[in-house]
This record gives structure tokens, C-alpha cells and sequence, in this order.
């Protein structure tokens, strides 16, 4: 008897929405993180901000 080995044909990525994989919450933790970042890094720039009378 012979066995055929399995190959990959395809690897897709990107969110599926009807899924419930951990690439989905992944990707917004990644987004909200650098936006996150991103608000902090402003408001401490207009904090720093020197005052004019």
C-alpha cells in the first residue's frame, strides 16, 4: 500500500469574522496597542509644551 503525503496548497491571512481564532484578537490588540502609544506619546508632548503668558 502506498501512501501519498499531504502538501500545502495555500496559507491565507488575514480576519475572518466568522471564526474564532486568536489571529483576530491578536491583530486589534496589536492596532490598539500602537494607538495607544501613539495618544500617549501626544499628550505628552502638549504637556510638555512650554506655557506663553
Amino acid at each position: 500500500m502506498i501512501f501519498r503525503k499531504g502538501r500545502v496548497l495555500r496559507a491565507t491571512f488575514g480576519c475572518n469574522p466568522n471564526s474564532s481564532s486568536l489571529g483576530v484578537d491578536v491583530t486589534f490588540l496589536l492596532f490598539g496597542a500602537i494607538f495607544a502609544s501613539a495618544l500617549a506619546l501626544m499628550l505628552g508632548a502638549l504637556l510638555r509644551r512650554p506655557r506663553t503668558p
